[in-house]
């Protein structure tokens, strides 16, 4: 099992993922979740993409986003 969390967080595709979400983060970009709950770190929405397997971004920033 060990092994297996290492692929995990040593598995390009992940790091990729994660330095993407970052970069846009930084740029200002906001994430949501699919219920409409901000996320402000890089965690929440690491978090969010595993539980809920989609996020929402906002690429302009704004303050809130739209609600299913």
């Amino acid at each position: 099992m060990l092994n297996n969390l290492r692929d995990i967080y040593s598995d390009p595709d992940t790091i990729f993922v994660v330095s993407v979400i970052s970069d846009a983060m930084q740029r200002g970009v906001r994430h949501f979740k699919l219920d409409g709950t901000p996320l402000g770190r890089l965690n929440e929405v690491i978090n969010a993409l595993a539980e809920d397997g989609e996020i929402l971004m906002d690429p302009d920033g704004s303050q809130d986003c739209a609600r299913h």
